[in-house]
């Protein structure tokens, strides 16, 4: 008799997923409830002459770098965002670790918005960071087996001129949400080795674990309950 397959739900990329779902609250908060109130809040701070400026005794400048990136102008923004980080993040979680992305969203995040503080008069939003700490991520996958995937290069030069023209952020500006991107994912040099570490532990475990006597003993009852008719034995 075939059996059912059976298929569940599995949350596979806890950091990336939590950050998806945050975003998304935060922007519905901020819309319906809040009214566009929320979003000023949090968004990051700027120069002294711009928008927005840093004061260095005031709690909430230093706040606004961790939290500008859960801040979207509009609904298009948003669902291009969390496309990129949904597509690109759960792979880069398995290869690095949940607490690791974690790290690296963190400093990308950070690092901008220090950077935008420091030269830019517009306000940081949004997540661009993020994703080109994963553009770079995906790109250092290949380039370790001396390859430059040319795809990478073109979706990181349309993301460009996606932001610069559709979203109208400045050269300085992007130039600083690629400078956080680089920053969050120079930790993969650090991390890689030991990812690549416990991966060949972990094989090593199931080839161990493959071989136990156990293991063979319920592969040979599987055989035997696989649905077939022994007629008969042949002795040599």
């Amino acid at each position: 008799m075939r059996k059912k397959l059976k298929f569940k739900f599995e949350f596979d990329a806890p950091v990336t997923i939590t950050f998806a779902a945050v975003s998304l609250l935060m922007f519905l908060s901020d819309t319906f409830i809040f009214k566009g109130k929320l979003g000023v809040f949090m968004k990051s701070s700027t120069a002294a002459s711009g928008e927005l400026p840093f004061v260095a005794s005031n709690f909430s400048s230093y706040l606004s770098f961790i939290l500008y990136p859960f801040v979207y102008t509009s609904w298009g923004v948003l669902l291009t965002s969390l496309v990129f980080i949904l597509l690109l993040g759960p792979a880069m979680e398995l290869r690095y670790g949940s607490v690791v992305i974690g790290i690296m969203m963190f400093v990308s995040a950070i690092f901008s918005g220090v950077l935008n503080a420091c030269f830019c008069k517009t306000s940081l939003t949004g997540c661009i960071s993020i994703v080109f700490m994963m553009f770079f991520l995906n790109s250092f996958m290949e380039l370790s087996r001396n390859k430059i995937p040319l795809s990478f290069v073109i979706g990181f030069c349309l993301f460009i001129l996606y932001e610069g023209f559709v979203q109208a952020n400045g050269i300085v500006q992007i130039i600083i949400l690629i400078a956080g991107g680089l920053c969050g994912s120079l930790l993969a040099f650090l991390t890689s080795p030991r990812a690549k570490a416990e991966k060949r532990r972990a094989d090593y475990i199931e080839e161990l674990d493959s071989r136990s006597p156990r293991n063979k003993k319920n592969n040979r009852n599987s055989d035997d309950d696989d649905g077939t008719t022994v007629i008969g034995t042949l002795k040599f």
